[in-house]
Parts: C-alpha cells; sequence; structure tokens
C-alpha cells in the first residue's frame, strides 16, 4: 500500500507562513524555520502552493518559469535546505503544479505571440468569427471557470487565446506533443530535486474539444464541486474531456516509472464533477491514474449529524477501500476558511477536526486551522486578489457579506492572511534578528505585511498562546494527529456506521477496525447545541469502553453510560 494513503497533508501558503527578511512576504527560509514546528504538529505532508517564478498577478498560480523560484520567496538553494529539511525530519513533500496554463508572461507565449521559435502552436489560438464581414466575435462560446469570456484577444497575433481562469492565464496546448513533452520534463526536473509528488491545479480543464464546439445552453447559473456547468453553460468541450482523462493516467504512467520502490512519488488531483468522473481521474488497479483527488463535498458541509451521515455512506459506497482513498479537506485558499462558516463556533471546529482526523481517507489541513484562524476582514475594494477585481463591478459588498454568499469567496485575500505565531507585532509573522518573530528587536525598516494581520491574534488566536493549553485548538489538533499517525485502524482500517446510534437525534457514531492487527476505535459525536446526550454503550461493544480522546473535558463514561455534551466528540477503545 503506497504511503499516501496514510498519511496527513498540511497546506502551506508561502506568501502567508512566515516572513525571515522583514520585506512583509512570506518566503521558503520562513518555513525551514517552521519545519520543527510542523512535526511537532504531527503532519506528514507538507502541500506548498506555487513558489516558481511569476509576476503574481495571481500570487504565483501564473507562473512564468516552472525551474526558477521566485526572488521574493527565496533562491534554489533554499528550496533545497527545504526539501533536505523536510526529509531529515521524515516528512514528504508536495509542490504545486499548475500544467493547464501560464502567465502571459512567460517567454513560451512571448514566442507564441510572435509565431517563432516552435511556439506557434503551444498555446490555444483561434481565429475570431466575423458577422456580416466586419464584426468580430469571440471564436465560439466557451467561458472561464469564473463565468466570463474564455476567449482574450490578441493585437499583435490578430487571433485569440483562450483562458480557463483569468485572462492573463493563457491555456497551453496538449494537442501540441512538444507541449505535453515540456510539462513532462518540468515534473522529472522537480522529481529529481527529490520533490515527493503533485498537486495538480485545474487538473480537469487541461484538454479542450479539438473542433472547438460551442458549449451547450443550460438554465444553470452557480457550477459547484460536483456539477460543473454553470455559467448558462454545460461545459461538455471544456471540462473533464475524455482526453484530460487519459492524460491523467499517462502522467500517472510517467511519474511510476521515474519513480522507485524506495521513493515512491504521488498525484493528488483538483478535479471537479460527480463520483464517477472522480473515479474515472483516479482509474484502477489495473489502470491507474491519479493517486488521490480532492472530496470537495467537504466544503460545502452542514453541521447536522444526518448530513455527515450521508456523506460516510456515499463515500463508502462510491469509494470503497483499498481501491479508493478519500481525500477530507474542510479550507484552503480558495474558500472561505471553516471557522468562518461555522460562526467562529469553536466547539463546532473542534468537531469537524475530529471528523477530519478519523473518517477513513487523507486528511488535508490549511494552515492556521489547527489554531482556529477565521477569515480576514479585508472588502472587496480593497483585494489584491484578481478574482475580486473580476467580481467587483457587479457584486456590492452587502451581498458579499451576507450569508447567501456564505461557502462562496469571491475574495480569497480573506482566507489568505498571514500566520499568526504569537501576539507580537504582525502575529509573529515577520521574523526578527532573534528568529523568532517576538518584538525584542525594533521593528523599524521592516514592511507591513502582504496582507494585514487578523486582529484576533492578540486575543489567543495564535501559536504561542496555544502552547500549553491543555484543552486548545492546536493542542487538540496534536491529539488527534498523534492519535491517528499511532492507531492503524485511524490511518489505514475499514469504518463502519453504527445504525443504533445514529438514529439517535443528534448523535454519529462510527467505528474503525484495521484486520491485521485488531485495533478498534468508536467516534462517537453529538452535533446537538447546547445539549447533553446520555446513552448506553453495549449497543457498541459488550466490554466497557474508554475514552482515549475528548473535544470537551465534561464528557464522562461510567461502565456502560456514555454523557456527551454538544456539541463535541469522544474516542472510545473496548
Amino acid at each position: 500500500m503506497g504511503w499516501w494513503r496514510e498519511t496527513t497533508i498540511y497546506q502551506i501558503y508561502p506568501r502567508s507562513f512566515c516572513d525571515s527578511n522583514g520585506d512583509g512576504i512570506g518566503d521558503i527560509p520562513g518555513i525551514v524555520s517552521k519545519l520543527d514546528y510542523l512535526k511537532d504538529l504531527g503532519v506528514e505532508t507538507l502541500w506548498l502552493s506555487p513558489i516558481f517564478d511569476s509576476p503574481q498577478e495571481d500570487h504565483g498560480y501564473d507562473i512564468s518559469d516552472y525551474t526558477s523560484i521566485n526572488p521574493e520567496y527565496g533562491t534554489m538553494e533554499d528550496v533545497e535546505e527545504l526539501i533536505d529539511g523536510v526529509h531529515e525530519r521524515d516528512m514528504k513533500i508536495v509542490f504545486d503544479m499548475v500544467m493547464n496554463h501560464t502567465s502571459d508572461q512567460h517567454q513560451w507565449f512571448k514566442d507564441s505571440i510572435l509565431r517563432r521559435n516552435g511556439k506557434d502552436d503551444w498555446y490555444i489560438w483561434q481565429d475570431n468569427q466575423t458577422i456580416g464581414g466586419c464584426i468580430s466575435t469571440a471564436p465560439n462560446n466557451w467561458r472561464s471557470m469564473l463565468g466570463n469570456n474564455g476567449w482574450v484577444y490578441n493585437e499583435h497575433r490578430k487571433q485569440s487565446y483562450f483562458a480557463s481562469f483569468l485572462p492573463f492565464q493563457p491555456d497551453l496546448n496538449y494537442r501540441n506533443p512538444e507541449v505535453k513533452n515540456a510539462m513532462l520534463n518540468v515534473v522529472k526536473f522537480w522529481m529529481d530535486k527529490r520533490v515527493d509528488g503533485f498537486r495538480l491545479d485545474i487538473f480537469n480543464v487541461i484538454y479542450k474539444d479539438p473542433g472547438f464546439g460551442h458549449n451547450p445552453f443550460t438554465w444553470r447559473l452557480i457550477p459547484s464541486h460536483e456539477e460543473v456547468n454553470g455559467f448558462f453553460q454545460n461545459k461538455k468541450n471544456t471540462v473533464n474531456h475524455p482526453d484530460t482523462i487519459a492524460f491523467a493516467k499517462e502522467l500517472r504512467n510517467f511519474v511510476d516509472n521515474e519513480s522507485s520502490v524506495q521513493k515512491h512519488r504521488f498525484l493528488l488531483g483538483e478535479v471537479m464533477g460527480k463520483p464517477d468522473m472522480l473515479k474515472a481521474f483516479m482509474g484502477d488497479s489495473l489502470d491507474p491514474g491519479l493517486n488521490l483527488v480532492f472530496m470537495f463535498e467537504t466544503l460545502d458541509f452542514d453541521f447536522k449529524a444526518k448530513y455527515f451521515d450521508r456523506l460516510i455512506r456515499k463515500f463508502e459506497d462510491h469509494y470503497p477501500s483499498p481501491d479508493y482513498t478519500p481525500v477530507i479537506v474542510f479550507s484552503n485558499h480558495d474558500i472561505r476558511r471553516m471557522v468562518y462558516r461555522l460562526n467562529g463556533h469553536m466547539a463546532k471546529v473542534k468537531v469537524v477536526a475530529t471528523l477530519q482526523m478519523t473518517l477513513r481517507g487523507v486528511p488535508c489541513i490549511y494552515y492556521g486551522e489547527e489554531i482556529g484562524m477565521t477569515e480576514g476582514n479585508i472588502r472587496l475594494y480593497d483585494a489584491q486578489d484578481p478574482v475580486a477585481k473580476l467580481y467587483r463591478p457587479c457584486v456590492p459588498q452587502f451581498l458579499y457579506d451576507s450569508s447567501l454568499l456564505k461557502n462562496i469567496s469571491m475574495n480569497r485575500d480573506n482566507c489568505r492572511t498571514p500566520m499568526q505565531w504569537s501576539s507580537d507585532g504582525h502575529g509573529g509573522f515577520i521574523m526578527n534578528k532573534y528568529g523568532d518573530g517576538s518584538n525584542k528587536a525594533s521593528m523599524k525598516g521592516v514592511s507591513d505585511p502582504w496582507l494585514p494581520v487578523n486582529d484576533d491574534s492578540l486575543s489567543g488566536i495564535n501559536v504561542e498562546s496555544q502552547e500549553d493549553e491543555e484543552h486548545s485548538m492546536l493542542m487538540i489538533y496534536r491529539n488527534l494527529l498523534a492519535l491517528r499517525k499511532s492507531e492503524p485502524a485511524l490511518f489505514r482500517g475499514d469504518l463502519k456506521l453504527h445504525e443504533s446510534v445514529n438514529n439517535l437525534r443528534g448523535l454519529l457514531c462510527y467505528e474503525r477496525v484495521d484486520t491485521e492487527t485488531q485495533s478498534r476505535l468508536f467516534v462517537l459525536i453529538n452535533f446537538k447545541t447546547p445539549s447533553n446526550s446520555i446513552f448506553d454503550s453495549s449497543v457498541l461493544s459488550d466490554e466497557p469502553l474508554k475514552i482515549v480522546f475528548s473535544t470537551d473535558k465534561r464528557n464522562i463514561i461510567d461502565q456502560h453510560k456514555v454523557n456527551l455534551y454538544g456539541p463535541s466528540a469522544l474516542i472510545l477503545r473496548a
């Protein structure tokens, strides 16, 4: 069984993690300085959002050179030190690989505009349509993932290029074998640098219809993680194309062939669609595709026992062990933080953390979740995020702030604010000459962070304040991660829902069992707020159960009588 099936992933947004040189921007040396913290936290795999050379119009997801490091983040020597430091601590490191598009400042694109150096058709170029011999319109009706016209006209070339995301991110043309080979060489370059795998950005849009047919009309306005159609278009020609699925398998084969038994890599895909589509991208044991894909349905979770009961059934039905391993994610760099979506209710956050660490699958934690970081308070018109700049002319602030858009992030700055290490200046995000982020040294000459630090860093929502607090969010995460790492039932075991408990209002119970070691744990959650439930644990086991973890110190068990306060979670052992 691959190590990637049993790991825990921690996403680092480098620009916001730790600034080592006082320029207000997080960097690679800053991450290196926090490796011991991450090791002590208990995570096993670090995923870095892009650190490659970039104009930073989309803060790294617009790459101008795949094999150079953005000077704001450091040097190639810094990256090699980081990779060494991760491996020395028996951890893994995964790079974010944007294969679908480049920056419009990439030399490939500049050459393609000028039709030189063999780069003529390295991007998706088409002639505009003409109406009545004089009116020029886009080549077809394809929209970007954000709903705007996906075609961008270039005056010099007198053609339009297609951009699946933002206008300054032209899509590469993978139907040109030279493009595909160039990108596979990029992957090999970083594998040779001993990177352990890749998170693949918007992977499911790489191939488009070669005939450039119009996308059909649909009445659906807003796409979702399962339903990719939206903005009144069926995206059949631009999203989840069969050729992209075939490429997933080709890429897996390439990575496997370039790996060794001792150094197996993995691919984690950002793909959207219904379960059958996600499974198509992952393939099967005879024809494998991406090792893992995100289960983005969890980003829209409802804090109810019945919701998670249905979700677990769905995951177990559609992604059975051992062929498929779900990736459980509740926050990332593109969506409002989990704490915000739970209205800052920390007891509920602890319950969701327990679910993430105990469900069958690979947990993916977003930086700051382990201390309960919430959203920033940056208004649309003050945002640096290019997505916010796109939407703000047509979305008033009051609508953005309303509950109608609670699960939709049109301003990603707010989920990317600097990591809160302490209550000192700038939340400890900017290190001083002592290397600890404190105010021992003068902050004179230090730039402000690229985004403002959340005010709650002053009131306990920081690492330093939570280090020694027994029931802090940080200690909850550390204890859960330590338990998961030590219990085969949690990192590889099967899952069984317990109907006798789940039929009780507001309660959810499941069992994790590892057949090889007979490791057996029960996870019991009370979703009711506020309430305590008393029930007889003999419905789970004839033997008395013992508490091995609790999110609430009031939870007790006496023989078979369990007193479970709400909202909270218990992990029990026979």
